[in-house]
């Protein structure tokens, strides 16, 4: 089972690109990956267990889930727990589910046992 070629994310479509960190500067400082929020990429360090990178892949998807998602209003400094709390898991909630539902093979590959 290969990895996605790309995947949807609200209304934007991300390409996911695997490279070796010696051909990506940007993974030369130990990353597994990373996202370019202005060309809509997630690039996955390819030389790493493919149980890894399916972590790496999840979390990529949060940062790209919050690029795409960012218009939540933020609670003040000091407002109490529960307030943070309920805006970090609206950010997550109705978009993660989005995203395995309208990706399929996306939520395929995540949760195969490859071992």
């Amino acid at each position: 089972m290969k990895i996605p070629k790309s995947i949807k994310i609200g209304p934007q479509r991300y390409t996911i690109v695997e490279r070796l960190n010696d051909f990506d500067g940007a993974l030369n400082d130990g990353s597994y990956g990373y996202t370019i929020e202005a060309s809509n990429i997630i690039v996955l360090r390819s030389d790493i267990p493919i149980t890894k990178k399916q972590v790496v892949l999840l979390h990529e998807i949060f940062h790209a889930i919050r690029m795409v998602n960012d218009a939540f209003p933020k609670p003040k400094k000091d407002d109490d727990y529960e307030d943070w709390e309920h805006y970090f898991i609206a950010l997550w909630d109705n978009n993660l589910l989005a995203v395995l539902k309208e990706n399929p093979e996306l939520t395929e590959w995540l949760t195969n046992d490859f071992l």
